[in-house]
């Protein structure tokens, strides 16, 4: 009977250590079910011979290409491994973006403004028969008008052309009032410092047609149309002038007008000007142009001014204007 327990207990103890030596193996594959086949066991997480990575499937782009292209990134590194995946289409290139085409209350579709302005200086030079009597000056213009799509426009401008008089037109002047003057007692001594000059204001509507390619920044126009001019020649003498201050008196010379002579008539013009755009996307330009003016005065010279019949004379001259458009 002793004998039978001490065999019982080793049986015991072998069931024992045969039990812990599989518990690593248990707890390694997971809790199954009788109804779980062993081929759906989840597998490790970490199995370093599962996939298997080269370093082929590792390529860079270069800082400072923006493009996504094998091309644009071999040029800047040609050092660089650089290939796609089988199957796999490189993304597409950057867009190019041109002028936004839009319309709103002051644009007009092909992205024009709708309101058009204009303001310029330059030199102003009588032509043909005007040549004999006037001589060139400043001028200085401005404008305002609609452009109705990026080619054609209307603008109403106003224009003061300033001219000088000839010296032989001065004297003409000069003797006609002196003769006159000389019968109450008057002389050459009253005339001294005698002077002229002329200007033609003029208030005209004016259609413009504009030759540009919206990519280039260089352009042209041609324009032309008409209005009101007003001619004026002035005829000056110096006057002496006293100013005075707490502490002394000063004499100084001014300029007035003692004659004048002015004439009005409907007149026209036409022209053509350059440009040059300021920026790519900006509407507005440089320009340069020169303009023919024409004023059919009726010719009434010795009738209505006696004194100084060329004032009432068809008048043309052109007007070369630096400036700024849009």
């Amino acid at each position: 009977m002793k004998r039978s327990f001490y065999l019982h207990g080793l049986c015991a103890a072998a069931v024992a250590l045969s039990a812990i030596s599989l518990a690593p193996t248990a707890l390694a594959a997971g809790p199954s079910t009788p109804d779980t086949p062993k081929s759906l066991t989840p597998a490790p997480l970490f199995n370093p011979n599962a996939v298997s990575v080269s370093s082929d499937d590792f390529h860079y782009q270069p800082s400072g290409i923006s493009s996504s292209s094998d091309d644009a990134i071999a040029a800047a590194d040609p050092s660089a491994s650089l290939h796609f995946d089988t199957g796999t289409q490189p993304p597409p290139g950057r867009r190019s973006y041109g002028r936004s085409r839009y319309q709103d209350h002051l644009h007009n579709a092909d992205g024009s403004t709708k309101i058009a302005f204009m303001a310029g200086a330059g030199m102003t030079v009588p032509t043909g028969d005007t040549a004999k009597y006037y001589t060139p000056s400043w001028t200085v213009a401005f404008g305002g008008g609609w452009n109705f799509n990026r080619m054609f426009g209307v603008l109403g401008e106003f224009h003061y052309d300033r001219m000088g008089v000839t010296g032989g037109a001065i004297n003409y002047e000069y003797n006609n009032v002196l003769n006159y003057i000389e019968q109450y007692g008057y002389g050459p001594n009253d005339l001294a410092g005698f002077d002229a000059n002329a200007h033609v204001l003029s208030l005209t509507v004016n259609p413009i047609v504009n030759f540009s390619d919206p990519r280039s920044k260089m352009g042209a126009y041609v324009t032309g149309g008409g209005g009101w001019y007003r001619k004026s020649t002035n005829f000056t003498l110096p006057t002496a002038q006293t100013g005075c201050n707490y502490y002394y008196c000063q004499t100084f010379y001014s300029t007035y007008n003692f004659d004048s002579y002015s004439a009005n008539a409907f007149g026209w013009n036409v022209g053509f000007g350059l440009t040059y755009k300021l920026s790519e996307f900006s509407s507005e330009r440089l320009f340069v142009d020169a303009r023919y003016h024409w004023v059919p005065i009726k010719d009434e010279g010795f009738a209505q001014d006696p004194f100084f019949p060329f004032n009432r004379r068809h008048t043309g001259y052109i007007p070369v204007t630096f400036g700024l458009r849009f």
